[in-house]
């Protein structure tokens, strides 16, 4: 009989399967656990476009982490989105709270704290990081929004966790308002917001906390979201709304103003197609049924097929834009078109775009839409700036959420 090892020739040994030999796994952590906040769900496709940019970038770093996002309308996030966790914690108590409720006084007492207040304080209790993405939906329109820079502040605080905004367009925001939220944006890893209006009223209260780039839609490939394609003939696409118009005067000479233009590139172009393309469901077919009425052979391209085929230009096509997003997108291939703009909110998103984009920004009521202009082609082409803020935008997407082996890299580098 032959032995083996230390075992004895005289003792019977049952046989054992050797252990599979497996390679030495360094530095090996818990997964991540990550917090997004936007308004997502609604759905608007810019600020769910800006959430599903977020969400792909750090599942390409971190495939096994957790990621919280806290939508609007959780229910329609949830299709949207593939393996989030959608909830709307922080978007209830922010409208629950108004702004007069005290967040201290809401969770000082754990015996009194209801099942949903419960339940979000455990979520926090893992979570590493908690971030604001980017959108014009914070600000003194819609007052109770603001309290969600706040509920960052206090939970980060409380539970050690980074908190991060990016590409923020915080306007209307008064000085007053600028200043309460100054004590808990002090508290913040990374304040960024995307315009020149929002920075100069906080910075003055944060010298040197504050950062400008530009737009969350710079911190993801642009390919995500839009092609260029050939074509034999133009297309006039339309991406309109009437958010904002303040009254029925506002929206009589925008009619007029896009009916000239539909009429003319019918003149010019028998037979090419007029697409309109719905940003946000129930509320762009407003724009979409009276033009129908009047030109029938123009076609609605709805959200969904947008979110899930993406959007597709030729050089030869034009652009009439009420959209930020519409406008921003279609620069991000190096066509440019004309937006129209009728309230102060969405002069200053356009104006954040003067330096990105090669458009022709309109006010409606003072400037008219000149036609000969508007058919002339123009791109492609990119203003300087336009490279700057890309690259900008990257570095502070990948600075936020580094891989362990970049962090490492980075590490030794130092």
């Amino acid at each position: 009989m032959i032995s083996f090892g230390l075992f004895s020739k005289n003792k019977k040994v049952d046989a054992i399967e050797p252990l599979p030999i497996t390679t030495p796994v360094h530095n090996l952590l818990p997964p991540k656990t990550f917090y997004l906040i936007s308004a997502s769900g609604m759905p608007n496709y810019g600020d769910d476009m800006l959430t599903r940019g977020w969400i792909n970038h750090i599942k390409l770093r971190y495939p096994q982490a957790t990621i919280y996002l806290d939508a609007v309308d959780p229910l329609v996030a949830a299709t949207l989105y593939q393996d989030v966790k959608c909830v709307n914690y922080l978007w209830q108590l922010a409208q629950a709270l108004g702004e007069e409720g005290s967040i201290e006084t809401k969770f000082s007492d754990t015996y009194l704290l209801p099942m949903r207040e419960r339940l979000m304080s455990e979520i926090f209790e893992e979570t590493d990081s908690i971030h604001l993405l980017g959108g014009g939906y914070i600000n003194e329109l819609w007052a109770a929004n603001l309290r969600l820079i706040e509920l960052v502040s206090y939970f980060g605080k409380k539970h050690n966790a980074l908190t991060y905004a990016t590409g923020l367009g915080l306007q209307p925001l008064s000085d007053e308002k600028a200043a309460y939220l100054s004590q808990f944006i002090k508290d913040y890893f990374c304040f960024d917001v995307r315009d020149h209006a929002s920075y100069h009223v906080l910075e003055k209260y944060l010298p040197g906390k504050i950062s400008f780039i530009g737009d969350d839609y710079f911190c993801f490939p642009f390919s995500d979201v839009v092609s260029l394609v050939e074509r034999d003939n133009p297309v006039l696409r339309l991406c309109l709304h009437n958010e904002f118009s303040e009254g029925d005067e506002n929206e009589i000479r925008f009619m007029e103003q896009v009916e000239a233009a539909i009429g003319a590139f019918i003149q010019k172009f028998p037979d090419s197609l007029i697409r309109f393309y719905e940003f946000r469901p129930g509320s762009d077919g407003y724009f979409y049924k009276r033009l129908k009425q009047k030109f029938p052979s123009i076609e609605m391209v709805f959200f969904e097929t947008i979110w899930k085929h993406g959007l597709q230009f030729s050089m030869k096509d034009f652009f009439l834009s009420t959209r930020f997003h519409f406008q921003l997108i279609v620069s991000s291939v190096g066509l440019s078109g004309t937006s129209f703009y009728w309230s102060e909110y969405y002069k200053n998103k356009f104006d954040s775009l003067k330096y990105v984009t090669d458009w022709s920004f309109l006010k409606l009521g003072e400037e008219s839409l000149n036609l000969d202009s508007f058919f002339e082609n123009h791109g492609p082409a990119f203003l300087i700036d336009f490279g700057r803020v890309n690259h900008e935008k990257k570095m502070l997407a990948d600075r936020l959420y580094a891989s362990s082996d970049e962090q490492d890299s980075a590490a030794i580098s130092i």
